[in-house]
């Protein structure tokens, strides 16, 4: 016998996520663009105002990340350029994304330029990555962060409003 709190069998419970089951590599259809140009705009100026620093490259791109409010766990840069959940590898370089060689990582500042801002034991730099120097460290690889993404929860009810639900079901 059902209890008095039980819902009414018409009820119908609709519980639907606004993104697909695997958003991993489909995540930035769902955000703005001009939200992941804000935070890169942000990430690129903070760094280019800092000329020095005691952190190492890859302490340099993690504070940077935590100062504009996009965290991830410290990874040295050789676990970066092998990859980590918190990005995702891109072959079209953009403003703020990381590029990563075996032991050095940097932020893009301008793709067309093809420039970088990194720490470096002189100081915080800009360079070019097609220069002599890190064309000799190899191929780098491109990093773009992973916005984190809360699914919406819709409820669609039949025959009753939330109000009505909360209180038949006894959580009210």
């Amino acid at each position: 016998m059902p209890s008095s709190n039980a819902l009414p069998a018409s009820l119908v419970l609709l519980v639907a996520l606004s993104l697909p089951k695997d958003t991993s590599a489909q995540v930035d259809q769902y955000f703005d663009p001009s939200v992941r140009t804000e935070a890169a705009e942000q990430l690129v100026e903070l760094g280019l105002q800092i000329h020095k620093t005691t952190l190492d490259c890859s302490h340099f791109v993690n504070s940077l990340f935590g100062a504009i409010g996009l965290t991830y766990e410290y990874q040295p840069s050789r676990v970066l350029y092998r990859g980590t959940g918190a990005f995702r590898r891109t072959y079209r370089p953009a403003v703020g994304d990381l590029i990563v060689w075996p032991g050095h990582v940097g932020i893009v500042v301008d793709p067309e330029e093809k420039t970088f801002v990194s720490a470096l034991r002189t100081g915080v730099k800009v360079a070019t990555y097609t220069s002599k120097y890190w064309k000799r460290r190899g191929r780098p690889r491109f990093l773009r962060y992973r916005l984190s993404v809360t699914p919406t929860i819709g409820w669609e009810i039949a025959g009753g409003n939330e109000s009505e639900i909360l209180n038949k079901s006894g959580t009210n």
